[in-house]
């Protein structure tokens, strides 16, 4: 089984339950993935640590568990003045904003002389995820690399590998 700080290879197909696809490596090169690095969802790296190469899963992710609730607080009114050519932002399509904390993607939802409505919720907030994958194979760093790991060692990623198996 894949251990925390392992790379994987594997395939990822995502879909929301109305079928639509969000991601699929099986149209070209699988996704090479670093165990407890963050590029998956956690509960996705979790199961992905329970599987064997040749192994095959589905893992359904409801809402909370995949990209979050839908929330209608994130959904912002702000005055066009705010906009330079607010009258020609796309609406339904997503823009990046600059704030303090650092880029933020929002959907323009309208936009008129006034007044744009900006949508901050992740695209798939809301929508639960099911996501099937396939463990192509294990990456097995050196034998210098896998020491600094060991069975049992104190760096804390046994803590890591316990949150992802419960996320």
């Amino acid at each position: 089984m894949a251990e925390i700080g392992e790379t994987v290879l594997v395939h990822v197909v995502g879909t929301l339950d109305d079928g639509r696809e969000i991601e699929n490596s099986r149209l070209g090169e699988p996704l090479q993935v670093k165990i407890g690095a963050g590029s998956l969802l956690p509960a996705v790296e979790g199961a992905l640590c329970d599987m064997l190469p040749g192994d095959r899963r589905r893992v359904r992710l409801e809402p909370a568990r995949a990209y979050g609730a839908f929330d209608e607080g994130l959904v912002q009114r702000v005055p066009a003045s705010s906009f330079p050519n607010a009258a020609n932002l796309p609406v339904g399509a997503y823009i990046e904003l600059v704030t303090k904390m650092g880029p933020l993607r929002a959907k323009v939802v309208s936009a008129d002389e006034s007044e744009i409505v900006l949508d901050c919720n992740h695209e798939l907030a809301g929508h639960a995820v099911t996501y099937d994958l396939e463990m192509l194979s294990v990456v097995h760093d050196s034998a210098i690399q896998r020491e600094l790991h060991p069975e049992g060692c104190a760096c804390g990623c046994h803590k890591l590998k316990e949150q992802l198996s419960n996320a």
